[in-house]
């Protein structure tokens, strides 16, 4: 069977339809949320505790790693809010229903 270029079989788009999806509703932390930065327990041993914070997304299971990424921008942002320069993270899990947690600090 001969094929023609340019066509793409039902298979093709449905996966490509999949990946645009999931690609497409990646949350972007804001600018205050950029800001905090990831730590590890030796940074922020002397760094005063503002909040514990947890994020979710509905978006598990395919698109895990796009559930994951919105669950810890969801808890980036609680820690800006709570004046934190970083974060400590404690949890972070994806499969059916991502989630991440972690303590906020506020280091000077």
């Amino acid at each position: 069977m001969r094929r023609r270029a340019g066509l793409v079989s039902v298979g093709g788009w449905a996966g490509l339809l999949i990946a645009l999806i999931a690609s497409g509703c990646t949350t972007v932390p804001s600018a205050a949320a950029q800001r905090v930065k990831v730590a590890d327990p030796a940074e922020v041993a002397n760094c005063k505790l503002v909040a514990d914070v947890h994020g979710s997304s509905g978006w598990g299971n395919l698109a895990a790693s796009t559930g994951m990424q919105n669950a810890k921008n969801e808890a980036l942002e609680q820690a800006s809010s709570a004046g934190a320069t970083h974060i400590l993270w404690t949890n972070v899990a994806g499969g059916y229903s991502p989630f991440a947690t972690g303590k906020a600090y506020r280091c000077n």
